[in-house]
């Protein structure tokens, strides 16, 4: 058991409550939280505080994941009108959670932007996609390409 003192940062084992330890009764310790509520631990529950992990930045789920473009996926790629990039784009980044959530569309590698294109494609007004239906076929069929 690590020894602990008054005025120690501390948290208990499980990490959800933290605070200063401020007195300590025999085997019992009293943990006054940042909000001023004191809560009492057994002693045996206590460790020094330790920050939270950082989280990673969460990127797209399933069967997305970072690869090498074939020649013709590569090709597909580059033949989507900025425009239509565009709109994808702020399409795409509307629909994060909050910062850090996922990377922006413009951070993404070229294997996750393929899909986020195929994705998002077909949820574009019928105006922008009318004179790109070749493109919107291409990206259906994309799966074909791999």
């Amino acid at each position: 058991m690590t020894k602990l003192s008054i005025g120690d940062h501390v948290s208990d084992l499980k990490g959800t409550h933290d605070g200063r330890l401020v007195d300590i009764d025999g085997s019992t310790g009293y943990v006054e939280q940042a909000n001023g509520v004191e809560i009492e631990f057994p002693l045996s529950q206590l460790k020094p505080y330790e920050p939270p992990k950082i989280a990673e930045e969460r990127t797209l789920s399933g069967p997305l994941r970072d690869r090498l473009l074939n020649p013709a996926q590569r090709a597909l790629l580059a033949s989507v009108p900025a425009s239509l990039l565009a709109a994808i784009a702020k399409s795409y980044d509307a629909g994060s959670d909050g910062p850090g959530s996922r990377p922006p569309f413009a951070a993404l590698p070229e294997s996750k932007r393929l899909e986020a294109i195929r994705i998002y494609l077909p949820t574009l007004p019928q105006r922008l996609l009318a004179s790109h239906m070749s493109l919107v076929v291409a990206m259906r069929d994309i799966s074909k390409l791999s």
